[in-house]
């Protein structure tokens, strides 16, 4: 008994201790940028999609194996590291970059056939009940819009993700660019010019829908304001972010999940 309770203190005590110790310098850390990642290329990179999670969502399913603890329905996870956002929280993006695609299902959405760039395969289509499109071999044609964001962790850090809007979201992807496009700016010499997408940042929470079908989580996106002089260094990664998308040099899976 005595033994146990040496031992459980001694361990408290190496785990104060190592607590207190201090972190390398980052310094120590710049003089190695990028080290073990020589061999890495956009081919070996998953960027990962920020996605609601539904009632029906195995991600808030404790007995799946991707279940993540806490999630909520109306969140919003990542699925590439799990973390979470809460829906009526949400999370801060900078957005980068907008592709729109068309993702070619079976019937009842039982697979997934091919992922189309050009709004061409729309003239092939005819509308179905549901408004939705269908092509002459039967497989449904499905309209996706895909923002590409920095997602901002609230202590100066950020990483990259993709938003997939697809069915009745498509109408918020459109607002979204309706805003972005509507901003402009005066330049000193009384110009007045569309500032970039990445000069500011938006807020992604998440709404009750519902409709005849059922209710569901959906987005809901506003400005959260410009970008300040303290942003520096995450305009420039934003603005290289979007120069490699839009260069073909980023690799991206599809978010099969999209509604």
């Amino acid at each position: 008994m005595n033994e146990k309770t040496t031992n459980g203190k001694a361990s408290q005590q190496v785990a104060k201790q190592e607590a207190k110790t201090p972190a390398l310098n980052i310094g120590t850390f710049v003089e190695d940028a990028a080290g073990g990642l020589e061999n890495v290329g956009a081919e070996d990179l998953a960027i990962p999609f920020l996605r609601i999670a539904q009632a029906m969502s195995p991600q808030v399913n404790e007995r799946e194996s991707v279940y993540i603890k806490d999630c909520k329905q109306g969140d919003v996870f990542n699925t590439v590291d799990d973390s979470t956002y809460k829906g009526d929280v949400g999370a801060e993006v900078i957005p980068v970059a907008y592709k729109r695609n068309y993702l070619e299902w079976l019937p009842e959405r039982k697979g997934l056939v091919a992922v189309h760039d050009s709004s061409e395969i729309l003239k092939d289509t005819t509308k179905g009940e549901r408004n939705q499109d269908f092509l002459p071999s039967g497989n449904i044609l499905q309209t996706t819009a895909n923002h590409y964001v920095l997602v901002l962790d609230g202590k100066g850090g950020f990483g990259q993700a993709i938003l997939a809007f697809a069915g009745s979201q498509l109408k918020k992807s459109r607002k979204w660019n309706s805003i972005m496009s509507g901003l402009k700016m005066t330049t000193s010499a009384g110009k007045i010019f569309t500032p970039p997408t990445y000069s500011h940042k938006y807020s992604l929470k998440t709404v009750m829908e519902q409709n005849d079908q059922g209710s569901w989580f959906g987005w809901d996106v506003t400005i959260a304001g410009q970008l300040t002089a303290e942003d520096s260094v995450v305009y420039a990664a934003a603005k290289q972010f979007a120069r490699n998308i839009n260069a073909g040099n980023v690799q991206t899976s599809t978010d099969e999940s999209v509604i």
